[in-house]
Order: structure tokens, then C-alpha cells, then sequence
């Protein structure tokens, strides 16, 4: 696999962390205008968060939103994520397989989150189901609660590109400034002797907002900017991000 991953006209792994902007509304009116909010903030991808969408139950009304999104977004990527860790949703297997598989089936997303405590069957041949139909997987983890040990870290990250997944992301929460060193410390660990494709990792809360600017440093690829509201922890506005981001990329050639 190569060392970066090109989806329409992002290229991911490369230069400055590639910003990323949480669709949360939920409903169709909702969600169109926070992803026109999201284009004219520059984002440089959206994440829908279909866990919001009051109608995803309904698959037919779930793929006919994304082919409305798929249009106002032009060329840019959208990544396809039901999330349940750290939510109060909860979601049968067989169902939560359906509906990623039915947006892999519809065509008009280009990125699908499977969570990696699915179980490592479930993520493996989802990846090889959205493979087989030229879309890309983040399989991804979440810990709310706490941040595991720094070889924990790079364990699941080396644990989820075994099973298939073109990127892998791990996102954890901070008890103090080590817990943030520890989760820098593995991005960089893995990323310097495991990499072979990006990665995605953050400390969460303001204890963790370091790790959101800093990817380019550490390995980190792709970072998560809020417009109407945050989907977690730490979130910074998009407009904020952007400009640390620039600040501290145009400060890196100077």
C-alpha cells in the first residue's frame, strides 16, 4: 500500500492533516445545510454522522440522502460513519452490517467507519466487501474513558490495518498532559516503524487539542473541525483549526 491514499482530490497522508467536518443534523434540511456550512468553511471532506439521521432506519431514504449529499459535494470525499462508541445508540450487528453495506452498494460515499470492536470477523470482511466495490475503510477505535498504554495504542492501530483497513484511527481520552504525550508517542511510534498507509489518531477534550494540530508532526492525517455543533470531545471550530493548521505549516517552509 502506498504511503498515502487518494479518494477524488484529497490526497491523505501527505502535507498539512486533511480537515474533516461532522455532519450532525438530523434530519434531510439539517444536514444539507450544515454540509454547505462545511464547503464554505474549506473542509476538505464531511463525516456523516448517520447515528443522528432521525430516518436511517430507512435504507432507501438513507441512500437517496447520500446521492443529494454526493452532488453538493462535488469531488470531495464523504465518509460514511454510524457511530456507537461513546453514544447512547445502540444498533443490532445484522443491521449495522446492512446499512454500511447498502451505502457501499449505493456508490455515492467514499469512506465507511466500522468500529473494531465489531469483532475482527465483521471488520475483515467488511473491508473486503467494500474493496471488492472500490470504496475505503477506516476501521476505528474510541476509548471515552481513558488512554490505554502507548504499546496498546500501536498494537490496535498495526491490529486494524491486518484486518484491512486502509486507515487506521484511535482516538482516546486524556486524564492529564501524559495521557496526550502517551497517544502522540504511539502515532509516532507507528507511524516511523509500522506505517504503511495513513493513520488517524486524537486525544480528546482541550486537554487533547494539541493532538489535533499536530499530525504533520506525529503521523496523524487527518484531524476533525466542528461548524454548527462537535460529535466529540475537543472539537475546535473549523475556522480555528484551519488557521493553526495554516500558521503552523506556512511556519514549517519558511
Amino acid at each position: 500500500m502506498e504511503k498515502t491514499l487518494k479518494i477524488r482530490d484529497m490526497e491523505l497522508g501527505t502535507g498539512m492533516p486533511k480537515v474533516c467536518v461532522p455532519i450532525t443534523g438530523k434530519d434531510k434540511a439539517g444536514i444539507l445545510q450544515e454540509t454547505e456550512l462545511a464547503l464554505q468553511a474549506g473542509a476538505d471532506l464531511i463525516e456523516w454522522r448517520a447515528d443522528y439521521y432521525v430516518d436511517v432506519d430507512d435504507v432507501q431514504k438513507t441512500a437517496g440522502l447520500g446521492r443529494e449529499l454526493r452532488k453538493k459535494m462535488g469531488n470531495k470525499p464523504i465518509l460514511f460513519t454510524y457511530r456507537t462508541e461513546g453514544t447512547n445508540d445502540s444498533i443490532e450487528l445484522e443491521k449495522y452490517i446492512r446499512l454500511n453495506q447498502s451505502m457501499v452498494d449505493a456508490g455515492d460515499v467514499d469512506l465507511l467507519d466500522i468500529e473494531l470492536f465489531m469483532g475482527d470477523e465483521v471488520c475483515q470482511d467488511f473491508c473486503g466487501y467494500a474493496h471488492g466495490k472500490g470504496k475505503a475503510v477506516i476501521i476505528s477505535s474510541h476509548d471515552f474513558e481513558k488512554t490505554p498504554n502507548e504499546q496498546e495504542i500501536v498494537g490496535r492501530l498495526c491490529k486494524m490495518r491486518t484486518l484491512g483497513a486502509d486507515v487506521p484511527k484511535v482516538a482516546v481520552m486524556p486524564k492529564n498532559a501524559g495521557d496526550v504525550l502517551t497517544l502522540l508517542s504511539a502515532t509516532n511510534q507507528y507511524a516511523n516503524a509500522h506505517a504503511d498507509g495513513p493513520l488517524i489518531t486524537m486525544s480528546m477534550k482541550w486537554l487533547g487539542g494539541i493532538s489535533r494540530i499536530s499530525g504533520e508532526i506525529f503521523g496523524s492525517a487527518l484531524t476533525f473541525g466542528s461548524t454548527m455543533r462537535v460529535s466529540a470531545p475537543g472539537q475546535l471550530a473549523i475556522e480555528d483549526l484551519k488557521y493553526i493548521l495554516n500558521v503552523l505549516h506556512h511556519s514549517e517552509n519558511q
